[in-house]
């Protein structure tokens, strides 16, 4: 009698999880951010994409996601509201491909990509779902080896006024016993079936940069999220079939060595995916040259030893 609470906590959450990754199975998701080169504004392209089959079984669920309605005006209009000041929508397109799925691709533009409100690509540093956003910190001086006078760090950060779950809420998903973990294991293939056809990419473009550390002149493209069914890990094996990294993944662990040790040596691994996050391969913080608009908000009028033109 004393088992039987403790499997129900348990598989309640479980259950809860795989119709999560059901819904997330046979889709593509890519959010693309493009700053603008002479004003503060960015111009952000989504394009999401759900298989034949994940409409079908939408359909035979008598539609009670309508993941249709994510791809229509509307849905665009809805997740508009959450994106910041300002935001305008520019164009929608809804589009029937040749395999029987269907796409939409929409264009949003902001004023100010400061106020830009992003869903957060580091879920291993923040608790889940958090809106993020942008922020500048102009380098005016060298207070370590890695700074560059005149540069301009660009990180994501939390946005104002969000939070995520409750600490005990996420805690109810944690297995205690080897007879939850072994039900995590149990999942494993389930949750491998469920995420093929599936990729989720997060990136930005920063117009303008210097040619630098063998990249050409020209815009820069940082990839701050990117993950399908493709990807392979560093033993050059489908990670969607490394047991101990799909043992993280249902536990929404996703800063466990098991994931970040296959994604420390992008890009030497082409198909290991972009997992960026305190102990792996990257930072959530880039350098970047300052576009004609940041450099005359944070530069102009400064002395050149501060990066400025004076």
């Amino acid at each position: 009698m004393n088992g039987t609470p403790r499997k129900t906590k348990l598989v309640r959450p479980l259950a809860m999880l795989a119709a999560m990754l059901a819904a997330t199975g046979c889709m593509q998701l890519e959010l693309a951010v493009e700053m603008h080169e002479k004003d503060a504004g960015a111009t952000v392209t989504e394009r999401i994409r759900f298989s034949q089959t994940l409409l079908h079984l939408d359909e035979g669920g008598g539609g009670k996601v309508n993941l249709v309605s994510y791809l229509g005006r509307q849905g665009a209009l809805n997740r508009m509201k959450r994106m910041g000041k300002g935001v305008t929508l520019v164009s929608h397109a809804e589009n029937k491909l040749p395999d029987g799925s269907r796409e939409s691709v929409v264009v949003y533009r902001i004023p100010d990509i400061e106020d830009l409100r992003l869903p957060n690509p580091f879920v291993q540093n923040n608790r889940p779902a958090p809106l993020m956003r942008f922020r500048f910190s102009p380098t005016y001086e060298r207070r370590s080896g890695s700074d560059v006078i005149g540069t301009i760090g660009i990180g994501l950060r939390v946005a104002e006024g969000e939070s995520g779950p409750k600490a005990g809420e996420a805690d109810a998903l944690l297995p205690e016993t080897p007879l939850d973990f072994q039900m995590y294991r149990d999942l494993k293939p389930i949750f491998a079936d469920m995420m093929n056809d599936f990729e989720v990419k997060v990136v930005l473009t920063v117009p303008g940069q210097p040619a630098e550390r063998g990249r050409p002149e020209g815009d820069r493209l940082i990839t701050l999220l990117h993950f399908h069914d493709g990807h392979t890990d560093r033993h050059a094996e489908p990670l969607i079939r490394n047991e101990e990294a799909m043992l993280s993944m249902l536990q929404l662990k996703l800063g466990d060595a098991p994931i970040t040790e296959h994604t420390r040596n992008f890009p030497r691994y082409e198909q290991v995916p972009v997992h960026r996050g305190r102990s792996n391969y990257g930072s959530t913080s880039f350098r970047i040259w300052p576009t004609r608009h940041l450099f005359r908000k944070y530069f102009a009028g400064r002395p050149k030893s501060q990066g400025g033109d004076q």
